[in-house]
């Protein structure tokens, strides 16, 4: 059968040769993936930032769905969701001051 590719971010296999592996992670749907996979390690500074200069989305902010998804150029949180990361944010920030003068 010969040898097989697993990709860890696309959680697939596919037979391994040079043009099977260079397909695939040029692909779109790995290139998603793969972002998914390490956007779960930013820190939530990073992602405020990232979201406050983001316009709203108004196809998700009517209807609570977006044919992008996680693709899209526009903001899918509310006022809420940028408070409570607001607020994460500078929790964060106290804590870190707080064990550095202790």
């Amino acid at each position: 059968m010969g040898k097989r590719y697993f990709c860890d971010y696309c959680d697939r296999s596919f037979q391994d040769n040079l043009h099977n592996r260079k397909k695939h992670l040029n692909g779109v749907q790995h290139l998603r993936a793969k972002r998914l996979w390490y956007d779960l390690f930013r820190d939530a500074a990073a992602i405020l930032q990232e979201e406050q200069t983001k316009k709203p989305c108004r196809k998700f902010l009517q209807t609570g769905q977006c044919d992008f998804g996680s693709n899209c150029r526009f903001s899918h949180m509310t006022e809420q969701d940028l408070e409570k990361l607001s607020a994460q944010v500078q929790g964060e920030s106290s804590n870190q001051r707080m064990a550095g003068e202790g």
